[in-house]
């Protein structure tokens, strides 16, 4: 009888617990109305894409996201960064990263083939010295948050 109870108790707390909401209003996220459809790569450690966001062959061409307006020029060079998680609090696509001296347009490439045009935010440091990406453009890219990345870094056009 006590093994019942033990049982029974169990399966109703565990019954009581929901999904857990990544894109909860703490991480800066907004709820969708729409589900995400694009499968999981699980040869890519089996983070889903972003809605709106398609997997890209390394050539370069398909889906990029538009940056915000307000920059004064398209970056010219080519350069790979570790990017880890930048504030969560600045909504927005953006990188901040000491590769250029003021704000620019860009395209990120992820190591999974995803890219998406942002604005390139100057910030102190050595040129080899990391970057911080916006937690939109971490979900844009289908990374995670938790992990720093190496990215590369090209021209917007």
């Amino acid at each position: 009888m006590r093994y019942s109870v033990l049982i029974l108790s169990s399966v109703v707390l565990l019954g009581a617990c929901g999904p857990l909401q990544w894109n909860s209003s703490i991480l800066g996220g907004q709820r969708s109305a729409a589900p995400v459809t694009d499968p999981v790569d699980d040869t890519a450690g089996g983070v889903p894409l972003a809605p709106g966001v398609e997997q890209t062959p390394l050539d370069g061409t398909g889906g990029q996201q538009v940056a915000s307006a307000g920059t004064a020029s398209g970056y010219t060079g080519r350069a790979s960064t570790v990017a880890s998680l930048g504030d969560p609090s600045q909504s927005g696509l953006w990188m901040e990263t000491p590769l250029v001296d003021s704000p620019q347009v860009a395209r990120v490439r992820s190591p999974r083939g995803t890219e998406v045009t942002l604005t390139l935010r100057p910030i102190g440091g050595d040129t080899g010295a990391g970057s911080r990406l916006s937690i939109d453009a971490m979900r844009a890219l289908g990374l995670p948050l938790t992990e720093l990345v190496e990215v590369q870094v090209l021209p917007a056009a």
